[in-house]
């Protein structure tokens, strides 16, 4: 049953209209005032709220301004004089979803309350449905209708029912955390805890005492013994970003741990028996590692047992529209203000951008356009223009001289022969090296240089 409230000083006038409500059979809770309209709506929730706008002290106009901040799913019908449509146009700017003049009839206020509740259970029915649209493309907390996606889902359900390392690989943006707790969340260990660290963000000494804990006095600052994060995963999953982040020496202590299931604390004598399973990820190309000796053989075996790749947000644009609302959906400010959607021409816009940065950067874009949209349709974002050429960029200034050193200027260039040719064959090492007449090796140790990987041009026109 849809509940209304009655917001009217005048004690004749409230009871008709909530004798009238009754009748046909809302429930009625009525205020003789602005401030009890307020007090009450802070203790239910109504379909309706009646009003007068001429009462004495909160009138008409600022309980619908009310209602609309704090109450947004709520609709509120005012009451004004015959004639006054200044009035009338004032309260529809307030948001005020309709309004009816004295006197009125009683089929005025039943049409005016039927065409609202009418509405209410049609976006109530759009919203199931685009729920379970939604629901039905959402596997643990990842969005994806994509094939590529999916089958990364089905991968996800097989390794959840092992323990074996798995090395997740995907550029930065990609939700390489979200797929690694979706493995725990379906595995044995559910109940027990996944711990995340990233070994990029910690120096090698620093990285160590997080990750083995430590005793009391190991060290200046250690005042008190703490459990690491490897003692803390016991039972559960421990999961390592950005690993190729880590020190070879660390590497060779990590690689005992896994061999032998036990852990000792800096600067303790005591080994402690664990049971983890260890999820690692990276953004780069591991065989580059270890081609360059930073990765360790052994230790790269010992967590790459299973790898899963993860595609770009490029590679899988049927997801867009998807991911938008989702975003949309759960943003604060755009559920405050009712954005629920871009127009066509923005997601077209979207859907031609290259998206180097993926869902993190889809992120973080609408945020910057949810803050500028002064409506309820997102119909501007800001995208990053192309890239251009590293020649075009840097090298005349107006009159023809590069305002370069020569060895920037080839590096730069260097780097633009490599792009160029790395798209030319969609990523292919062996193509690309052979044209460039270089060995294999030597193209991965100039592709690091600059940040070229070549996960970035596959499947690229």
């Amino acid at each position: 049953m849809d509940s209304v409230l009655i917001v009217e000083d005048h004690d004749r006038l409230r009871e008709q209209l909530a004798r009238f409500y009754e009748d046909e059979g809302y429930r009625v809770s009525t205020a003789a005032c602005g401030e009890d309209g307020i007090e009450r709506l802070g203790k239910e929730k109504f379909a309706i709220v009646v009003s007068d706008v001429k009462m004495p002290g909160i009138d008409g106009f600022q309980l619908a301004r009310h209602v609309r901040e704090k109450y947004p799913d709520t609709d509120i019908i005012l009451i004004t004089a015959f004639g006054n449509i200044k009035q009338a146009v004032e309260a529809m700017k307030l948001g005020a979803s309709d309004y009816i003049t004295k006197p009125f009839q009683p089929e005025a206020i039943r049409l005016v309350s039927e065409k609202l509740i009418e509405k209410r259970r049609l976006i109530e029915e759009v919203r199931d449905l685009r729920q379970r649209v939604q629901d039905e493309h959402k596997f643990e907390n990842i969005l994806s209708k994509s094939p590529k996606m999916l089958k990364v889902f089905d991968l996800i359900r097989s390794l959840a029912e092992t323990d074996s390392g798995v090395m997740i690989t995907g550029e930065t943006g990609t939700g390489k955390e979200l797929v690694a707790c979706a493995i725990h969340n379906l595995s044995r260990r559910k109940n027990r805890q996944f711990v995340a660290i990233n070994c990029g963000a910690f120096p090698d000494t620093l990285l160590e005492s997080e990750l083995f804990g430590y005793e009391k006095g190991a060290f200046t600052g250690a005042v008190q013994s703490r459990a690491g994060k490897i003692e803390i995963a016991d039972g559960g999953t421990l999961f390592l970003d950005e690993i190729e982040a880590m020190a070879a020496p660390m590497q060779v202590k990590l690689l005992r741990v896994l061999q032998e299931r036990e852990v000792e604390r800096l600067g303790g004598n005591r080994k402690v028996k664990v049971d983890m399973r260890v999820i690692a990820a990276t953004n780069v190309d591991l065989s580059l590692c270890l081609a360059r000796g930073t990765l360790r053989e052994d230790f790269y075996y010992r967590i790459n047992v299973i790898p899963v790749q993860l595609p770009p947000l490029r590679e899988r644009l049927e997801d867009l529209p998807l991911l938008i609302e989702h975003i949309l959906g759960r943003h604060p400010f755009a559920q405050e203000r009712n954005i629920r959607q871009v127009s066509p021409k923005v997601l077209d816009q979207m859907l031609a951008y290259h998206w180097p940065g993926n869902i993190r950067e889809l992120e973080n874009i609408l945020e910057r356009a949810i803050v500028k949209c002064s409506g309820q349709v997102l119909n501007e974002v800001d995208l990053p223009p192309p890239p251009q050429r590293v020649v075009d960029l840097h090298y005349a200034n107006g009159n023809g001289r590069s305002e370069l050193s020569l060895k920037q200027w080839l590096l730069n260039s260097e780097k633009d022969y490599l792009r160029g040719l790395l798209i030319k064959y969609k990523g292919g090492i062996s193509s690309t090296a052979k044209e460039a007449k270089v060995d294999n090796k030597t193209l991965y140790r100039k592709m690091r240089r600059h940040g070229l990987h070549k996960e970035s041009f596959k499947d690229m026109e």
